[in-house]
């Protein structure tokens, strides 16, 4: 059996764009494997369940030549756990394993691009929205049912006085982790790089689940000396609120 060019083509496209719709959903909520990924890994797997379908058709007619159409398809299985197990760490010392459901989203798309390199459209679609649907609406049941709240990005800059050294940057630190307030980024800024004891920004990029325990956080801050102000900010850097210290 053979096939068009514009059916290979339709096939290949359908996968890219499933695959980008799932992995929209990861690059919005800021997750690991976003849109590109997804998109890349339909549209790999895609190819790949043609290949074994129809590229070695062929060689059938040669004698002691069996042609299995599955080979392929069934290395594909195998092989994208290790590309969903990429995504997945543990963040040390907290004891808490990141990346489970974007390593679940690279192997739902996988099977989406294959429904669509097999010519299985309408699998593929209801496979997508079901997916979606999960990743989507589940995530808000989830947070009714089991009292959850979907995770945050705030920016702090936390104002030091001169002469603030490394264990005032340890004491900060400590309170975050004393309130499971994951730290994704940190940076220091001197006001005048010219003056030893001149006083620095301390900015953090964190990660919350309930703003109280960013606010108790706060008040937290209040009694290490050498912290002079904190300014908190919304993720897009939006002046959200400033606490005076």
């Amino acid at each position: 059996m053979d096939i068009s060019f514009s059916e290979v083509t339709v096939r290949l496209i359908l996968a890219m764009l499933l695959g980008a719709v799932l992995g929209g959903e990861r690059e919005v909520t800021e997750h690991n494997a976003g849109l590109r990924t997804n998109a890349l890994v339909a549209l790999g797997t895609a190819l790949f369940t043609l290949i074994s379908g129809y590229a070695f058709i062929g060689f059938t007619s040669y004698p002691h030549v069996q042609f299995d159409p599955t080979r392929i398809a069934s290395y594909i299985v195998a092989g994208i756990g290790f590309l969903g197990a990429g995504t997945i760490f543990s963040r040390q010392g907290s004891g808490r394993v990141r990346g489970l459901t974007s390593a679940a989203t690279i192997w739902i798309v996988a099977a989406v691009g294959m429904a669509c390199g097999a010519g299985f459209y309408i699998p593929a679609c209801i496979a997508t929205v079901m997916a979606l649907f999960v990743l989507v609406g589940l995530r808000y049941i989830e947070a009714y049912m089991f009292n959850k709240r979907t995770s945050s990005q705030k920016a702090l800059e936390i104002q030091l006085s001169s002469g603030a050294g490394e264990q005032v940057i340890g004491k900060i630190y400590s309170i975050l982790t004393k309130f499971s307030i994951e730290v994704e980024r940190i940076s220091m800024q001197k006001e005048d790089s010219a003056q030893e004891e001149a006083e620095s920004t301390l900015k953090l990029h964190c990660r919350i689940k309930y703003e109280g325990d960013l606010m108790q956080a706060i008040d937290e801050f209040r009694k290490i000396a050498g912290v002079k102000a904190v300014t908190m900010m919304l993720h897009k850097g939006v002046f959200a609120e400033m606490v005076e210290v």
